[in-house]
Formats: structure tokens, C-alpha cells, sequence
């Protein structure tokens, strides 16, 4: 597939456009990744659908935008991008981050989301300030690396030892998530977006003893606030279930929108 780039105000995003066939679907991917983590279901879904991928900004291809990394500015992103690039409303997908702005995009725009699919995201504002104080060392290391090798134009180096989705991450981005969590993830109130959602949602996680950021009581909690919405579990993966079985989640995602009629 070839790439192209969508671009609004000051912003350029990076995306791939599968062929037309059938109803479209955004992929958003999560924190630190790219397009490319859509790689393992993407030949499939174009079978039956009209697929787009994007990098979020600060992410793989897409411009780096200092200082703008709260959820709503890629909320904003994804709004746009769905209004007038794909021009009309598309089946939504998002893996972890993505599946955050997947719900903030139904919850604010439910008239641009023909269904939601949600994939092992976090779905309470404490599993996720838990990961950030548990990873903060490490992504803190990682932040200055970046910041050296762009300072100094060393991306053979880094390349060399960090994955190329992560060399091409915005430190700005990771330090966003990380050391200004509250500005960052203040607009992600679970609670008040779940209700909101009038879509037909998909909800895939994996096991927590695996490393799922779902556990059994978060789901409660969905189904609390949303009691309509559709949920798997798939016990032998963590966090990563595109990556970890592919075949279970592609298997889940067609029977779901079948039985959404899309």
C-alpha cells in the first residue's frame, strides 16, 4: 500500500489507503508505534474493507508538534482526518492510545463512527497513571537517548539499538506521556465518555497475568457505563493481541461486524 500524506493547519500526518472494498476503517495504533503495528491484519481486512492507517503525530512519518500532545489534539487529528479525508463516518479500531481517542472520537463525534472496536486500551484513568509511574524510569532514559541522537544526527545509531518505530518518535511526545500525565490524559474521563457512545463497540483485551491493561474489574465498570458493548477476552495473549494471535482477533472483528451488519 502505498503511503500519502493528509495534511490541515500546520499538521501532516502520514497514512496508508488500502483499495475500496467495502466500508471504511480507521486503524490507530498506540504509544510509540506506527502504521506498520496494523501489518499483521491488514491484508485481511482489505478484503471486505476500505481500510486507512494513520501515524499519529509525533509518530512514525507525521510531523512532530512540540508542546501539543494532549489526547485532544489527537482527537482533533482524527476528527479531521475521518471529515475530510475519508468523507464519511468509518468503522474506528484503535489499539491502546489509539483505542483512547477511538472512545473520546465516539463519544464526541458519534454521528463520524459507523462502529467501534477497542483493543486492549485502558479503561480507567488509574490502570493508566499506574503504567506511566511503573515505566517512567525507562521511558525517561529513552527520552534523553532521542534527544541526543536528533540533537547530534545520529539516526544510523539509533537505529542500531531502539526499533525504528521508537527512533522515529518525538521525545517531546514520550515526555508528554510520561512527566505530564495530568495535562496530558485530563479530557479521558471514562466515566462521563462511555455513556456517550451510541455505536455499535467491540471491546478485545487480553489476560492481565499476561499483561493487559484490562482487568476483570475494569470491564465491570464498562459494562456499567456502556451495558450494550460487545467484549472478548482472549486468555493467552497480554497487551499486544494484533501482534501475540491474529487470527483471534481478525476472527472476533469479522463475526462483530457481521452481527453489526457492516
Amino acid at each position: 500500500m502505498k503511503e500519502n500524506t493528509f495534511h490541515f493547519n500546520d499538521l501532516m500526518l502520514n497514512y496508508i489507503e488500502g483499495p475500496r472494498n467495502g466500508p471504511p476503517i480507521l486503524l490507530l495504533h498506540g504509544a510509540t508505534k506506527r502504521w506498520q503495528s496494523f501489518m499483521p491484519i491488514i491484508e485481511e481486512l482489505s478484503q471486505y474493507l476500505h481500510v486507512y492507517a494513520m501515524d499519529f503525530r509525533g509518530h512514525g512519518k507525521s510531523k512532530h508538534t512540540p508542546g501539543a500532545y494532549r489526547l485532544q489534539d489527537y482527537l482533533t487529528d482524527c476528527y479531521s482526518f475521518i471529515k475530510e479525508c475519508i468523507q464519511e463516518p468509518a468503522i474506528v479500531l484503535g489499539h491502546s492510545l489509539g483505542g483512547m481517542i477511538a472512545i473520546m472520537l465516539a463519544a464526541h463525534h458519534p454521528q463520524w463512527l459507523q462502529s467501534l472496536v477497542v483493543i486492549d486500551s485502558p479503561v480507567t484513568i488509574t490502570s493508566l497513571r499506574n503504567l506511566a509511574v511503573s515505566q517512567a524510569e525507562l521511558a525517561n532514559r529513552l527520552i534523553q537517548w532521542l534527544r541526543i541522537s536528533k540533537l547530534f544526527n545520529l539516526p544510523g545509531l539509533n537505529n542500531h539499538f531502539i526499533p525504528e518505530s521508537l527512533s522515529q518518535c518525538d521525545p517531546d511526545m514520550l515526555a508528554a506521556i510520561i512527566n505530564e500525565f495530568e495535562t496530558t490524559f485530563h479530557s479521558y474521563e471514562v466515566e462521563d465518555l462511555f455513556p456517550k457512545i451510541k455505536c455499535p463497540t467491540l471491546l478485545i483485551r487480553g489476560n492481565s497475568e499476561r499483561g493487559s491493561l484490562i482487568r476483570d474489574e475494569d470491564l465491570t465498570k464498562v459494562l456499567q457505563w456502556l451495558p450494550g458493548c460487545n467484549h472478548i477476552k482472549i486468555p493467552h495473549v497480554g497487551h499486544s493481541p494484533i501482534r501475540e494471535d491474529r487470527r483471534a482477533v481478525l476472527s472476533v472483528l469479522e463475526s462483530f461486524l457481521k452481527q453489526s451488519s457492516i
